[in-house]
């Protein structure tokens, strides 16, 4: 996913993208608007690689395990 994301941009390069945004170029929109799919999806990938090492190298406490309450 995130190769697909540093690719996108070059799509914007293209004949058909340059008919509906205007004078679009790589890393430039042109008219057009990128929105915050493409934000938010860079994002997911920055905590996809950087929270799992986040979780390894936390601090953990050592809790005593509490037994179950019985009903009955």
């Amino acid at each position: 996913m995130g190769s697909g994301l540093l690719v996108y941009p070059f799509g914007l390069n293209s004949s058909l993208v340059r008919t509906y945004c205007g004078n679009s170029d790589i890393y430039y929109a042109g008219d057009c608007q990128i929105g915050w799919g493409y934000m938010l999806a860079i994002v997911g990938v920055m905590l996809t690689l950087f929270l799992p090492f986040f979780a390894k190298y936390a601090p953990k406490e050592q809790l005593s395990p509490t037994p179950l309450p019985t009903l009955l």
